[in-house]
């Protein structure tokens, strides 16, 4: 038998590891690539293809499911998996032959499935290859937007609804920079292969090779790899020097690090967490960008602690959310996701929200902040917190968006005590 493609093999055994074990992609995935033996081109090959079909999944289904003679849910994780990343070679990646994409997924089905996989495998790429891409009619329609951008349609109603257009969903499937930020505790530039992001102090996206993770400024701590979008919000809270500053959903601690940078080490940053195995990762992450200004603490952020309450000049509640800002990174988010139990995640927002808001001297600010778009987690919470603490007021709130602001999908609202 021919080798296989190994690229292939690796994001195949990936996407069937979230199928069938619930397992997140990113997790996944750099467990196969870190115990196999490719080199970086392959390793980046392979992230292509099992990021792309993850993001592209319902188009993709779409396709095979008018090509197919066998029902989709007849189809073994396996197979179906090998079709979706034929097809998602063929209809998106033009550098690849379709000829090599339907002989690597034949080698695969022979492999992962039964004697009549492969002819079957080989049938439906060939015609894939010839296919249009089965798009309803109406271009208009929620079924429309939800097949061409690979949304659940209850994501595309929600959004509809909440007055976000098709921008918002071509710039979800689109690829995010690596976005970093660099850390002038340790540092005050950085090489030609970071790129100075235009009206901002300390952003920088990374047009190098291989993962920025694996530099030695990273490594060294002079860079952090942060979205513009928590940059902004940590930016637009106005920390000063020498405050007491309290960061109550902290990990893995790329908020509090920055408060930190913006005090240049002074006062006290307090950085909490429900899960105590997080703890590590705060602590390490704070250490290895060379912050000497911070504690770590266990604490439950729905339940009140009387030891916080009116000691901190700036709260920092970046709640836990549906992640639906993010699904350029995390596609895996939309297929994982539903409406169900939105009514109980508001309802810890709000706890939280409330919470943080005893814990702020007069004077002191709190900020709010989620990284998903819906307005039910983001603008409703924030004009229920105001109805409800009129010692609190608005000082600036915003919804940031990769169609309009080239940032993750990220919501901060910033209060003054009066």
């Amino acid at each position: 038998m021919a080798a296989l493609s190994k690229p292939r093999e690796a994001a195949l055994k990936a996407l069937v590891a979230c199928d069938k074990d619930g397992a997140y992609l990113n997790i996944a995935l750099r467990d196969i690539l870190s115990a196999g033996d490719m080199d970086v081109r392959d390793n980046a090959l392979a992230t292509v293809i099992a990021f792309g079909v993850v993001k592209n999944r319902l188009f993709i289904d779409n396709i095979i499911e008018n090509l197919s003679t066998v029902k989709l849910k007849k189809l073994s994780v396996w197979i179906h998996n090998i079709l979706r990343i034929g097809v998602y070679c063929i209809k998106f990646l033009d550098r690849i032959p379709i000829s090599a994409t339907v002989n690597e997924c034949v080698r695969l089905s022979r492999r992962y499935g039964h004697r009549a996989s492969a002819g079957y495998v080989n049938a439906l790429l060939r015609a894939a290859g010839n296919s249009g891409d089965f798009l309803p009619e109406n271009c208009e329609s929620a079924h429309y937007i939800s097949i061409k951008y690979s949304m659940p349609l209850w994501l595309v109603q929600m959004w509809r609804s909440q007055g976000y257009g098709e921008e918002l969903f071509c710039a979800m499937n689109e690829e995010p920079p690596v976005t970093v930020r660099l850390n002038s505790i340790k540092c005050s530039s950085l090489p030609d292969e970071f790129e100075k992001i235009d009206g901002c102090d300390f952003g920088y996206n990374y047009r190098g090779g291989g993962s920025v993770e694996n530099t030695a400024l990273f490594k060294d701590g002079c860079i952090a790899v942060q979205d513009l979008a928590s940059q902004k919000a940590i930016e637009a809270l106005g920390v000063r020097e020498n405050s007491c500053v309290l960061d109550l959903c902290s990990a893995p601690g790329g908020k509090a690090a920055y408060i930190s940078q913006i005090m240049n080490n002074t006062g006290e940053v307090v950085c909490c967490d429900i899960h105590s195995h997080k703890l590590e990762l705060i602590k390490n992450n704070l250490s290895r960008m060379g912050v000497a200004n911070a504690c770590v603490t266990l604490n439950d952020a729905t339940q009140m602690r009387e030891d916080f309450i009116n000691a901190f000049d700036t709260v920092v509640a970046d709640v836990p959310c549906s992640g639906l800002g993010v699904l350029r990174r995390k596609p895996d988010i939309k297929w994982t996701k539903s409406t169900v139990g939105n009514e109980e995640l508001t309802k810890i927002q709000r706890k939280i929200f409330d919470n943080a808001a005893q814990y702020v001297k007069c004077g002191g600010r709190l900020m709010y902040s989620t990284c998903t778009i819906n307005k039910a987690e983001n603008e409703d919470n924030v004009d229920a917190f105001l109805k409800g603490h009129p010692d609190f007021i608005l000082i600036e709130k915003r919804q940031l968006l990769p169609n309009t602001d080239l940032t993750d999908g990220f919501f901060y609202a910033v209060l003054e005590r009066k």
